[in-house]
């Protein structure tokens, strides 16, 4: 009987609830997360909300007077625009060169970084600048050195081969912003080089071992322990290179007459799809337009995102299971 009660009296203890939490301590607790939670209710949650609500609707930014409920009119013709359309897809031509350029880029980088050389640090330095020059700057260097006329690049042809010239800001843009993209290419070799220097160099000299060259330590070794950090890049590159808006604007843009600063004349082979979305909303004032296109390219980020996270177990290894 004892060792029925005993039992009895376990099952219960393990089944009774958990100890509430006192208030006094829970009253800490939300005192001190009440400035996040204000900040995210007012500064990001009820935009999102408002942004949800304010697609349905012809809003035009200025008079609320006028507000009205257009259904799902703004998506629709969103579908209709043949101007978005072009936009989208030079985002994506855009995506396609510019994503394997920059991993690939910044990967060698990062192989070159983590040699042990002389000045080692003043080399990592000098290839992370550029990434933390703001984006603003980086647009007006970028002016200046591929400039028709004036431009540093050209000047450099003109004096190893007299007589070059190439018009890069008329005939080749887009690789121009591909090329500042690689400029910038240093914060994504820093995040290599952690996953480099992580790699465990017990299955290296393993490798070496079993009588493995350096091409298939790399390959399998090196390679299958950086997918982690190619995926995490992969996804990053992804959410970033559909809202390029500012680069395209400031390198290549010419304000209109009357406009100022917000009535952006940009050339049509880098018209992108944030570019046409910023004009719709403070060009035409079409905010309710410009709502629902902006939803449509959120929907269709996350829906690639979710594609590439459904292909991550065939080629992406952990050390851990993820299971």
């Amino acid at each position: 009987m004892t060792f029925i009660s005993d039992l009895r009296t376990a099952f219960l203890r393990r089944g009774a609830p958990t100890e509430r939490v006192p208030w006094r301590k829970a009253k800490w607790f939300y005192i001190f997360i009440s400035p996040w939670m204000i900040g995210f209710l007012i500064f990001t949650l009820g935009p999102i909300l408002v942004g949800i609500i304010m697609s349905f609707s012809n809003f035009n930014g200025m008079n609320f007077n006028s507000l009205q409920y257009v259904g799902t009119q703004n998506y629709v013709d969103a579908f209709q625009d043949e101007r978005a359309w072009e936009g989208f897809k030079l985002c994506l031509y855009f995506a396609a060169l510019s994503i394997p350029l920059g991993l690939i880029t910044s990967f060698f980088m990062a192989v070159l970084l983590t040699r042990s050389v002389r000045a080692q640090g003043i080399f990592r330095t000098l290839y992370y600048i550029p990434s933390i020059i703001p984006v603003v700057a980086s647009a007006w260097i970028w002016k200046l050195m591929w400039d028709n006329n004036f431009g540093m690049v050209n000047a450099g042809l003109d004096a190893i081969i007299p007589g070059t010239y190439v018009r890069w800001m008329t005939q080749l843009p887009i690789y121009v912003l591909i090329m500042l993209g690689l400029w910038r290419a240093g914060g994504g070799s820093i995040i290599f080089m952690a996953g480099l220097q992580g790699v465990p160099k017990e299955l290296d000299e393993a490798a070496i071992m079993d009588g493995a060259n350096s091409i298939q330590r790399f390959r399998y070794v090196t390679l299958p322990m950086l997918t982690p950090v190619i995926f995490y890049q992969l996804i990053m590159a992804i959410l970033g290179v559909g809202q390029i808006l500012i680069e395209p604007m400031l390198i290549f843009g010419q304000s209109r007459e009357g406009g100022g600063g917000l009535n952006q004349s940009v050339p049509n082979n880098v018209y992108f799809f944030m570019v046409y979305i910023f004009n719709r909303v403070f060009t035409n004032l079409r905010f309710g337009y410009g709502f629902a296109l902006l939803w449509l390219l959120f929907i269709f980020v996350i829906f690639l995102t979710l594609v590439v996270f459904s292909t991550a177990r065939y080629w992406v290894h952990y050390e851990v299971s993820q299971d």
